[in-house]
């Protein structure tokens, strides 16, 4: 299965990318045109893309207030670098002028000095704090290897660029380089958010194209253009010398679909087929309706089988004209039925190895023509090769169906792409294929084949595997990154009270401990309590009072994704930047180790509603990002490659705080050769069972 927003499969040539050979098992299964291995193809008109226009005059909506802050990280890895890595000093004068020049404003800026590197002599941080983001910078001169990391909450469309920027200003090249992106938290109140707001996703603001079509639906067109789609039709008739018949409405109508298809030069005869006389427009009983199509299917036969009463003639073809009546497709099918399914016991007809029905649906009302096609390709002819097409025929303000159910065409892909493009470039219509669906698989065709089968095993060895051996072995972690992103929620507390929801009551407990790493609680529940208790006489409260407690409970539970309750009314504090930075503080100070404990803090204030702080200590840098309302995002790294840093540092954060809860955890390893797997993933170095 294939997909694209972009790509229409019938209207795309095949390219030939020079592979060579490739080994099937038997000529049968080798693909012998383009759409030879298609099955089914679908086309969504309701394409959310189509909709992201303006169209004339309809003016841009006012941005009022900022709704969401979000911001996005950028991972970078920059190897074989020829800048002086050694030189710290350096290396942050170059970094500064390369952000500069893409028309960032630094704020703040902090280096290690190489005296403090007591962990690592060569390895030396930068933290930079923008108006626009912050970048971290770290270097290992005797790899000629440079990381990067990105984060900005504003000014998204200068990403790239500040990419190459740094890149450049220590000597890298493209080719070096490896880089992706991780969504994070960004900062409300920015000065610039309006405008990035519209930069931001697609570009729903942009004009519609005025010479498009009107949108795919049905309505009211004139015979002249239903004749298109059925003279268009004929185009599917394989054989030079093809009997088609018309299917018509009563002998005092017109039956415009005879002389247009008796014009086409691969049609011999045309046999009409009338709408019997003992069918009743209207005012007939069902059991009468009943008897009144049989009898036409009957004398429907006849005429047809006295058409061919010389020897070879076939039925090519069958065109419901669009005065054809309803019970008229009943009539068709029950023809088709005894024709391909031998049902009913009657004479049954004599048709062309390929064989199609075609119909157009000009509204709603003639859903029934959609129907009999659909009837006909599911549980009449049922078996590949058939393939019902469902196609758009489509002005600047008129649009029809145009339905074909073909039988034994094995081109019926080709063919049919063939008819749009003749049809679009003989007339002004615009034709969309909406689908073509296929019926039951071929009965030869074997997707799996027996062990006998098989004239070939395929084993690892026959696959070439270096490219991917030789990255696995250049790998060189140099350290480890984690990303949390944290939310602002109700946390529960030791001592607190709270509910638990079982077997339909809600249970008295007490939290005993929490565990802030995996935001999870150990509760004691008193195993005598059969649920909470109301401190309150039942008289004095009313029934809506207590439904609203409960809704309350329930939206507290969703909230914290736990099935705890508190009891007591609790209030949620709000966040403030003290906050942030005293939470960091303590954490460092908190933490195992001299060198973290004595990390160099500093801090911008007044960028927006939030807060940045980042600390730099000789064992790795840490960033923490407050958007100015509810989202704080941490990026750790550490040269040392240890999750149980990681969860210390954010467990002493998070319980400094006291109402945040992880959303989000990214865990990446840094470092050379295009690195993928942390360190204890291929060390000792050992190839891979792949390999």
């Amino acid at each position: 299965m294939v997909g694209s927003n972009g790509i229409d499969f019938l209207d795309r040539a095949l390219t030939e990318h020079d592979l060579g050979d490739l080994y099937v098992e038997s000529s049968t299964y080798k693909t012998k045109h383009q759409f030879d291995m298609v099955h089914d193809y679908r086309r969504n008109h309701n394409n959310a893309f189509k909709k992201l226009c303006r169209k004339g005059g309809e003016a841009e909506d006012e941005l009022i207030e900022q709704e969401a802050s979000p911001g996005i990280l950028m991972i970078i890895e920059a190897e074989n670098v020829s800048a002086d890595l050694a030189s710290i000093s350096d290396v942050k004068t170059a970094v500064i002028s390369a952000l500069e020049g893409e028309g960032f404003r630094v704020l703040r800026s902090s280096a290690l000095p190489p005296s403090e590197q007591a962990y690592d002599e060569s390895v030396k941080n930068i933290v930079l704090i923008m108006k626009q983001g912050y970048v971290v910078v770290r270097t290992w001169p005797e790899y000629n290897h440079c990381s990067f990391d990105i984060h900005l909450w504003s000014s998204f469309n200068k990403h790239e660029a500040a990419k190459q920027a740094l890149v450049l200003s220590v000597g890298g090249s493209v080719g070096d380089v490896t880089s992706y992106r991780i969504v994070a938290g960004g900062m409300f109140g920015v000065s610039t958010w309006k405008e990035d707001v519209k930069s931001r996703g697609p570009k729903v603001t942009q004009p519609c194209d005025s010479s498009s079509v009107a949108e795919s639906g049905l309505s009211t067109m004139n015979n002249q253009s239903v004749a298109v789609a059925v003279e268009a039709g004929m185009g599917l008739i394989q054989d030079k010398n093809a009997i088609v018949a018309v299917v018509c409405g009563y002998d005092t109508e017109p039956c415009h679909s005879i002389d247009i298809v008796q014009s086409h030069a691969s049609v011999k005869e045309v046999v009409p087929i009338y709408t019997c006389a003992v069918i009743k427009p209207t005012g007939e009983s069902l059991e009468s309706k009943k008897s009144s199509i049989a009898s036409c299917t009957h004398d429907s036969i006849q005429t047809l089988n006295k058409a061919f009463e010389e020897n070879g003639k076939r039925l090519h073809s069958i065109v419901l004209d669009s005065n054809a009546p309803k019970e008229m497709g009943s009539v068709v099918r029950h023809i088709l039925t005894r024709t391909f399914r031998g049902q009913y016991g009657a004479p049954k007809l004599e048709v062309a190895p390929q064989f199609f029905i075609l119909t157009t649906v000009q509204q709603e009302s003639e859903a029934w023509r959609r129907s009999l096609l659909d009837t006909v390709r599911k549980q009449i002819i049922v078996a590949d090769p058939i393939s019902g097409a469902r196609v758009f025929f489509n002005t600047s303000d008129t649009s029809i169906e145009f339905h074909v159910t073909s039988s034994g065409d094995e081109l019926f892909f080709e063919h049919l792409t063939d008819l749009v493009r003749e049809v679009e470039s003989s007339t002004d219509l615009v034709l969309e294929v909406r689908n073509i669906l296929g019926g039951l698989w071929k009965p030869e065709f074997k997707p799996v084949l027996e062990p006998w089968e098989v004239s070939k095993y395929m084993s690892p060895g026959d696959y070439d595997r270096n490219s991917s051996l030789v990255q696995w072995r250049s790998q060189q972690p140099l350290g480890y990154q984690t990303v949390f992103q944290l939310e602002h929620s109700k946390r529960f507390q030791v001592g607190e009270k709270v509910g638990n929801f079982e077997r339909g009551i809600w249970v008295k407990g007490i939290v005993e401990e929490v565990d802030f790493v995996k935001d999870t609680y150990h509760v004691w529940y008193d195993e005598e309590d059969d649920g909470l208790e109301d401190d309150h006489d039942d008289d004095d409260i009313e029934e809506e009072d207590d439904n609203e407690e409960e809704e309350e409970l329930r939206e507290l539970l969703e909230m914290k994704g736990v099935d705890l309750k508190s009891i007591d009314n609790t209030f949620l504090p709000p966040i403030t930047a003290d906050q942030i930075e005293e939470s960091l503080k303590k954490t460092l100070t908190r933490m195992k180790g001299e060198t973290i404990s004595n990390a160099d803090v500093f801090t911008v204030e007044k960028i927006g509603d939030g807060h940045a702080i980042a600390a730099l200590w000789s064992g790795g840098t840490v960033a923490v990002l407050w958007d100015g309302r509810s989202h704080v995002d941490i990026n750790l790294f550490t040269y040392i490659e240890s999750k149980e840093i990681a969860d210390e540092f954010v467990s002493h954060f998070k319980e400094f705080h006291g109402h945040l809860n992880t959303a989000l955890r990214d865990e990446q390893p840094r470092g050379r050769g295009g690195v993928v797997n942390f360190l204890h993933d291929i060390y000792p170095p050992v190839d891979p069972r792949w390999a």
